[in-house]
Order: C-alpha cells, then sequence, then structure tokens
C-alpha cells in the first residue's frame, strides 16, 4: 500500500510537472489546478479588480492549494502566496474562481453583479483564524512581484484603489459583514509603492452599534434611507459638518447616505481628511 502510494504521487507530480508551462501564467510558481472554477468570464468581458485575501488559517501555499482540491470545498482562488513567499497558481487568470463570495449590505456600490466573473483574487497564508497576522517579508516581496505581474498581463485592472473602473482592494469590499477582516492587516501603501501604483489611502470605518440609520442628510431630521450593522464594513466618501451627536458634529457620506462619525470606528491607514 505505500508502495502503491509513493508510485501514484510520483505520477501525480511528474503530471503536475509536465503542465507547468500550459497551466500556469505566472512563471516559477507552483501549479495546483483547482477543479472549482468557471471557465471564461462569464460574459463580464475581462478582469478589472484585484482582490486581496487572507486564509484565516492555514500554514503553507501547498496546503491551501490542496484545500481548493478537496471536492467539500467548493472555492478557490487564482493565486496563494504564503508566509516563505511560495507562491501557488490554482486558477487561470482568463477563468473565474470562486473566491469572493456573495455581496453583502454596505458594500462598495460598484458590486452590482457577480464579483467572482470580474476579479482576480490572491489569497494570503495567515495561520491565525482572524486573519490579524502580519505579512513576512518574504511574503510582501512576492505578493508585490505577483501583483505587478498580474496587473501587466491584466491591463483592465489599474494600479490604483479600487473604484467603479477598476482596480485594488480587500475582500471586505465586497462582503463587509461576514469577510469585515479579510485580508486583516496587509502593508496597502508599501504594496502601492512598490507596484508604482497610486495609493492613496482610503477612508473606511467599522460600525460600532448594533444598527445605525443612513440619514438622506447630515441629520437626524433626514429621512432614513438604508441601515448598517455592528461590526459591518463602510467606505466613507466625504465627511462634512452636521448635527451634534454626543460632542461629535461629524458626518460621513457612505454609498447609500449619511452616518453620524460617533458611531464609526476608521480603519488604519486613513487619509487626515477623513478624520479631521
Amino acid at each position: 500500500m505505500k508502495m502503491y502510494s509513493t508510485w501514484a504521487l510520483s505520477c501525480a507530480l511528474l503530471f503536475t510537472a509536465s503542465h507547468l508551462v500550459l497551466g500556469q501564467d505566472e512563471p516559477g510558481v507552483l501549479w495546483i489546478p483547482s477543479p472549482h472554477y468557471t471557465t471564461g468570464r462569464a460574459g463580464a468581458g475581462v478582469a478589472k479588480w484585484l482582490i486581496i485575501h487572507g486564509t484565516a488559517g492555514g500554514s503553507s501555499a501547498e496546503g491551501i492549494g490542496a484545500w481548493f482540491q478537496n471536492p467539500s470545498s467548493q472555492v478557490s482562488a487564482h493565486y496563494v502566496v504564503d508566509q516563505q513567499g511560495v507562491t501557488a497558481q490554482c486558477v487561470r487568470e482568463k477563468d473565474t474562481a470562486w473566491a469572493n463570495g456573495r455581496i453583502e449590505a454596505g458594500a462598495d456600490p460598484w458590486w452590482t453583479t457577480n464579483p467572482n466573473a470580474v476579479t482576480i483574487s490572491i489569497e494570503h497564508v495567515k495561520s491565525a483564524t482572524d486573519n490579524s497576522n502580519e505579512l513576512t517579508a518574504a511574503q510582501r516581496q512576492a505578493s508585490y512581484r505577483l501583483i505587478r505581474n498580474i496587473i501587466a498581463r491584466n491591463p483592465g485592472i489599474k494600479a490604483a484603489w479600487a473604484d467603479s473602473t477598476g482596480g485594488i482592494t480587500g475582500h471586505y469590499s465586497i462582503s463587509p459583514i461576514s469577510r469585515e477582516r479579510c485580508p486583516g492587516p496587509f502593508p496597502w501603501s508599501e504594496m502601492f509603492e512598490a507596484i508604482g501604483g497610486s495609493g492613496d489611502a482610503q477612508c473606511i470605518g467599522t460600525v460600532t452599534v448594533d444598527a445605525l440609520n443612513v440619514r438622506s442628510q447630515p441629520n437626524t431630521q433626514g429621512s432614513v434611507v438604508a441601515t448598517l450593522y455592528n461590526g459591518q464594513s463602510v467606505t466613507i466618501t466625504e465627511r462634512v459638518t452636521g448635527e451634534n451627536v454626543s460632542g461629535n458634529t461629524g458626518w460621513f457620506r457612505v454609498a447609500q447616505g449619511y452616518v453620524s462619525a460617533y458611531y464609526i470606528a476608521l480603519r488604519d491607514p486613513k487619509p487626515e481628511w477623513c478624520f479631521k
């Protein structure tokens, strides 16, 4: 039985090696193909966004790649970068990986279609289940190199913070409730500098109250247009002066309207304008 397993493993490795050139887009990385993908881009054309993830568990690119091959997982990402800097590709860039789940309340407003069909996703191995690990030096360098190369191959993705025209952001942008801590700590400014992009920090916050009314105006007389919930991530586009709430006259403009700054905890890094 042991001899058979060794023989089978050797054959599998030979099969993988023989398909490196045909399978992968990124030179020099492991090719661990996942069956969990959709051929092509589901009529969406080309990828416009690059999504950064943290694995919330695991220890190696090989291990995460094996999980993406497991029939019970039903998930995948295009790439995995582990803490030693080892990188694996699991889905071709021209195809749709099953990485981003569903669009949740509070998502950035440009997510209006299947987010998998318009994105390329990179998982960063983090052993902590809350994604609290910082990236290692080797992981950062491997990730930046990969991001530069992905953008060179996919000109629809711009080297800048994501907006309605494309760019780079975290999984929290799509699923701010269930993936608010994905990717967790990530060296955004350093990454944008390394890829020669435009990396001014976004103003992003987290709701700190059980239910927060979004108003049509920056005051409590404005009509309620939406509700945000405790722990939900929000992208802030403007800070204005409005009604005083518990000593705080700041109000944030979000996708649906305005919320009092009193109930929002800002996430680092943050631009100066969003907290003054």
